[in-house]
């Protein structure tokens, strides 16, 4: 066979080269470009008190939970029992500096501390639950929950159930959620035809987590008043309320959670508070970009958005008043009834 001469080989070695370096150029402009893989969302929880308490903290971690296991893309950190005013600033500064995007505040003291690093922290956004609206700003959301709503249920199945006609709301602090309640109780004593400033019994036991002071304080008023039921609300206090109903005998209602175990004879109602429907609208706010355009606003769990659920106890309601507060349940999801209370 006749060799090939060079120029000709030189060509077509050349040839070859271009053919080659052409093919993968169209290859490369043919194949999918990767998508550049997203930042990791980090949001952080930090809470009050004791996640066990049966109440405001429990109520919020088990919302966390259930937030966390819809969201797997999104790394979660949470710390309990940042109580402490000289803690708080400082343990959301940490979540910070360490790259949390989102930071959830589960409590009213969180308002203003969060308000006041926003503006250290551009890419930072921040909740806090049951945080005075005052605090709302570029980065800064709050939250609560329609307690009037759940209150006036509460004292008129209180009051309906009561022998005695006198009820007892024992409750932490009288801020926010708790205060609320309030309104709302007296309005549900009102509409079930008896008078507040006689039926209801108010103890604010000044600090969320006296256990002691709360049960001492319950049994004085079931001693001194005759009281026959008896709402708790907040943290320890509800431990300490509810221990001393039992111990009494009477009628005791549960604030946040649902834990039939704990006095089954005697527990007429569960409210129980659903924040993992918040915590879904302000991260899909996020996600989406609307709080970056549109700046912080204020959530709220209510029985029209089954943020706020009503469970009353096995057995211990009538079927007639239980048929009662289910239509009341309803006319006021349909805005019919006055609780005492407008966001």
């Amino acid at each position: 066979m006749a060799a090939i001469p060079r120029k000709l080989a030189v060509i077509i070695i050349v040839a070859i080269i271009v053919a080659g370096v052409i093919g993968w150029a169209l290859g490369a402009l043919t194949r999918p470009t990767p998508s550049p893989t997203p930042k990791r969302i980090k949001m952080a929880f930090i809470f009050p008190g004791s996640i066990t308490d049966t109440a405001w903290n429990e109520a919020g971690y088990r919302a966390m939970e259930a937030f966390r296991g819809k969201h797997p893309e999104v790394e979660v950190a949470w710390v309990q029992g940042v109580y402490d005013p000289a803690a708080i600033e400082p343990t959301i500064r940490s979540y910070c500096e360490q790259g949390y995007n989102l930071i959830v505040g589960v409590g009213f003291q969180y308002g203003e501390p969060m308000a006041k690093l926003s503006e250290e922290y551009p890419n930072v956004y921040f909740l806090a639950i049951a945080g005075a609206p005052q605090y709302v700003g570029p980065r800064v959301s709050v939250a609560d929950v329609r307690t009037d709503q759940s209150g006036f249920i509460v004292s008129y199945l209180a009051v309906k159930m009561s022998k005695s006609k006198h009820v007892a709301f024992v409750a932490g602090m009288a801020v926010a959620e708790l205060s609320r309640s309030e309104i709302g109780q007296r309005k549900g004593i009102e509409y079930a035809g008896y008078d507040p400033d006689a039926a209801l019994h108010v103890h604010y036991v000044g600090d969320f987590h006296d256990v002691p002071g709360a049960k001492m304080a319950t049994t004085a008023l079931i001693e001194e008043h005759g009281v026959d039921v008896v709402k708790a609300m907040g943290d320890g206090v509800q431990l300490g309320a509810i221990s001393a109903a039992k111990e009494k005998g009477v009628y005791a209602m549960m604030s946040g959670t649902y834990h039939p175990e704990i006095y089954p004879e005697g527990m007429l109602m569960y409210e129980v508070w659903h924040w993992e429907i918040v915590f879904e609208e302000w991260y899909n706010d996020y996600v989406a970009g609307k709080l970056e355009k549109e700046g912080g606003k204020v959530y709220w769990l209510s029985l029209e958005n089954g943020g706020l659920e009503i469970i009353l106890g096995g057995g211990l309601v009538p079927p007639e008043l239980q048929k009662e507060i289910q239509t009341l349940i309803e006319k006021i999801k349909a805005g019919e009834i006055d609780t005492g209370f407008k966001p």
